[in-house]
């Protein structure tokens, strides 16, 4: 194995990925995960934060490594740089959004910082101007709820955008931290994951499932049946229609049109009616294996591409375990890797599902194991199965044989154990370089 050097150059390594690249004909982010693993890295960002934190010195460098000890004598020595300006930033914001230590240190170090007079409260405006990311939202992403809850001990305001975040992941502990009963409306975000825990939180609090139209969400999102019949149970009215995005399109039609056989079939069960205009009878027949001849027209959720050859489908259909009607749209000419919801490939969405005969089915065709969905840094494929596995849990998914096809293929990921499932963790384990 090679060893870097003491002053790594991070634009050297880049070079050499982007050489490596075209000698090899890959693409950027495999010839990166390569470089990562050929120098005892798990991942490309581990081994650019490893690089990046060598660069560093005094207060920056003991935030970005989260050293207790060392930021302890620096507060000591001068108290104000707890709360100097730092790179255009402030110290707890830098150390919540740079840091790669350990959870219990870097919560030492906001402690220290929040002791030596750090707002708990600090920001900066983002989004093109439109909102402010906190310090609690920083802490959100940092999946940390202990963190969470130091901060709010603090007098960190609980925020929307904070709590909109963790609805991203399963942990109901932050959820009850960062609530306020005016956030409620958030249940639909919540719905875009297959977290069947966090919608009967929200439906314990007494979220109006019918004033936020969250049936049509969990539709158009592709939710498993259990999460479609509590909707249903909470007093969601199948024959509702749609007050936003596809307006006026009542559940049964909205499930026709998304491909979704079970709900069609559960909806009709329950007393939902509806018309079926030409594209809802088009896909509800691909759905039911009597055609690949998919129409055209955008899709009628949000969040898919919107472009009119209804190839967002092929990733609704990789996330319900629908392998027999990918692989006849697969058969049929539909590319392998189609974007769908928020730029996930079909193989990104089935991985997330635990989906494993689809899963060997999109790998037996030549999709893509190294394809990032956000930006080059992930999610690959791997890390949306790991994702899933602890935020998207289907009740049906095989998360362990998922991992393990993948891992079989060399599918990279930036996550290492533990991972919380022991079957996975030791897949994790046995794989790792060195």
């Amino acid at each position: 194995m090679p060893a870097l050097p003491a002053r790594p150059s991070l634009e050297h390594l880049r070079k050499q990925a982007k050489a490596r690249r075209r000698e090899r004909v890959i693409g950027l982010s495999r010839a990166q995960h390569d470089i990562a693993r050929e120098y005892g890295f798990d991942s490309w960002p581990a081994l650019v934060h490893h690089v990046q934190s060598g660069a560093l010195a005094g207060i920056e460098r003991a935030l970005v490594l989260a050293d207790p000890d060392v930021l302890s004598a620096l507060l000591r020595s001068d108290p104000a740089a707890a709360t100097a300006e730092l790179a255009g930033s402030l110290p707890l914001l830098a150390l919540l959004r740079r840091s790669i230590g350990a959870p219990a240190d870097v919560r030492a170090c906001a402690r220290m910082l929040l002791d030596a007079g750090a707002d708990p409260d600090s920001y900066t405006i983002e989004w093109g101007g439109e909102g402010r990311m906190t310090a609690l939202f920083d802490a959100v992403e940092r999946r940390d709820s202990a963190l969470v809850r130091l901060l709010i001990e603090r007098g960190a305001r609980k925020d929307e955008d904070a709590f909109y975040h963790a609805c991203e992941q399963s942990d109901l502990v932050m959820l009850q931290l960062l609530y306020q009963p005016e956030f409620r409306h958030v249940v639909n975000h919540k719905l875009d994951f297959e977290d069947v825990a966090g919608l009967r939180w929200f439906l314990d609090r007494g979220v109006d499932v019918n004033a936020n139209c969250s049936l049509h969400h969990a539709i158009s999102r592709g939710r498993g049946l259990t999460m479609i019949t509590m909707l249903l149970d909470a007093g969601a009215d199948p024959n509702l229609p749609w007050d936003r995005w596809d307006v006026g399109r009542r559940p049964l039609a909205l499930a026709a049109r998304c491909g979704h056989l079970g709900a069609y079939q559960l909806l009709a069960a329950r007393g939902a009616t509806a018309d079926l205009d030409p594209v809802d009878a088009a896909v509800l027949a691909v759905a039911r294996g009597e055609s690949v001849r998919l129409p055209k027209a955008v899709p009628p959720a949000l969040g898919n591409p919107r472009t009119d050859d209804f190839g967002w489908i092929l990733g609704q259909f990789a996330l319900l375990g629908r392998t027999d009607v990918l692989r006849a749209l697969l058969d049929d000419g539909l590319a392998v890797d189609t974007r769908g919801w928020s730029n996930f490939t079909p193989l990104d969405q089935a991985a997330m599902n635990g989906r494993t005969e689809t899963v060997r089915l999109l790998i037996e065709r030549g999709a893509d194991l190294h394809d990032c969905a956000f930006d080059d840094d992930g999610p690959t494929p791997l890390d949306c199965a790991l994702w899933g596995l602890r935020n998207n849990r289907a009740e049906d998914g095989d998360y362990p044989g998922t991992v393990a096809l993948l891992l079989a293929s060399d599918a990279p990921t930036r996550q290492s154990p533990p991972v919380g499932d022991e079957a996975v963790d030791a897949l994790l384990a046995a794989h790792r370089p060195g």
